[in-house]
C-alpha cells in the first residue's frame, strides 16, 4: 500500500486488479487489515455521498470476485513454503490464488492477513529495528534497517482512497516516512558521512522549508564538513524567513544546534555521534 496498490502471489506473479472500485474496496479492507470493516465504510470509499441503489449488491459482487482472485490465507496446506519470503521491492499478499481471504458477518467484512504479508507493517518493523540500533550506538546497523524501511515506498500511501476514508492513515504514514528519513540522516551523520548527505539535505530543506529538524541536520553536516561560516549563513537566512513569513522564531532544537555551531571551542560537532533531537548533556 506504500504507493499504488500491488498484490503478489509470488516472485514475478502479480495479481492484476484493474477495476478502480475493486481496488478501492481492497484498500479499504487493507486499511483495517485483520479487523472488521463495515459496509457503510466500503460504500463511502467507493461512492462517497453518491452511492447508487445497487451499492450493496455491487459490493457483494466485488467481494466475491476478490475472494477468488486473492491468494489464500496463511495455514492453507496448498501454500508452498518456498514462496513465503517477502522483499522490499515486492509488495503484499504473496500466496497462490484461491478463495478464503475475506470473512463476513452481518454488515461487516474482514480481510485475513499476517504482518509479514503487508508492506506497511514491514516498513514499521524495519524503522523500529533502526531506532533500536541507533539507541544501542550502532549507526551502521541503524542506517541499513532505515534504508530497508524506506525502500518499501513506491509513492503515496492509500492515495487511491478518498480522503474521508484513507486520509488520516495516509498522513500518519507520510509523517512516519519523514521521521525515518531524518533518522537515516542522523545515522549517516554519526558514521561521518557529512559530505555524502549534504546534497540530499539541501534539496529537502529547500523543498520543505518548515521542517526544522532538516535544517538542524543541515547545519550539523555543514559544520562537520568544515563549512562553519556557511552553516551560520544558512541559519541567519532561515531565521529571517521564519520571522518575516511565519511570524515565529526557530524552535528549541534548532536554536541549540545554532549555538553549538557558533561555539567552535566546544568541539562537539566533529566527534559527536549524538542524533538530532537528543538532549545535550
Amino acid at each position: 500500500m506504500l504507493g499504488p496498490l500491488e498484490v503478489w502471489r509470488g516472485p514475478g506473479e502479480r495479481v492484476r486488479i484493474d477495476q478502480r472500485k475493486k481496488r478501492a474496496l481492497l484498500l479499504t479492507l487493507l486499511l483495517h487489515a485483520g479487523r472488521w470493516t463495515s459496509v457503510e465504510e466500503m460504500r463511502l470509499a467507493l461512492w462517497q455521498d453518491d452511492a447508487p441503489r445497487s451499492a450493496l449488491g455491487n459490493i457483494k459482487t466485488y467481494l466475491s470476485e476478490l475472494r477468488h482472485t486473492l491468494p489464500p490465507p496463511i495455514g492453507d496446506p496448498a501454500v508452498p513454503a518456498s514462496i513465503r519470503a517477502v522483499g522490499p521491492r515486492s509488495a503484499i499478499l504473496r500466496r497462490p490464488a484461491g478463495p478464503g481471504r475475506i470473512e463476513s458477518r452481518p454488515g461487516e467484512y474482514r480481510l485475513l492477513v499476517v504482518p509479514d504479508e503487508i508492506d506497511v507493517v514491514r516498513f514499521e518493523q524495519a524503522v523500529e529495528h533502526g531506532r533500536v540500533a541507533a539507541r544501542a550506538g550502532a549507526p551502521a546497523r541503524a542506517a541499513e534497517s532505515l534504508e530497508q524501511a524506506l525502500g518499501w515506498w513506491r509513492g503515496n500511501a492509500f492515495d487511491e482512497l478518498p480522503a474521508e476514508v484513507g486520509g488520516a492513515e495516509s498522513l500518519r504514514l507520510e509523517e512516519a516516512r519523514w521521521s525515518a528519513r531524518e533518522a537515516l540522516i542522523d545515522a549517516r551523520l554519526a558514521l561521518g558521512e557529512h559530505d555524502q548527505v549534504l546534497p540530499a539535505l539541501r534539496a529537502l530543506a529547500v523543498e520543505y522549508p518548515t521542517r526544522e529538524r532538516l535544517w538542524a541536520q543541515l547545519l550539523v553536516a555543514l559544520e562537520r564538513s568544515g563549512r562553519r561560516a556557511e552553516a551560520l549563513r544558512e541559519y541567519r537566512g532561515l531565521y529571517r524567513r521564519m520571522v518575516t513569513e511565519l511570524g515565529i522564531e526557530p524552535g528549541a532544537e534548532l536554536r541549540r544546534i545554532h549555538q553549538e555551531v557558533l561555539d567552535p571551542a566546544r568541539g562537539w560537532s566533529r566527534s559527536s555521534s549524538e542524533p538530532m533531537g537528543t538532549p545535550h548533556r
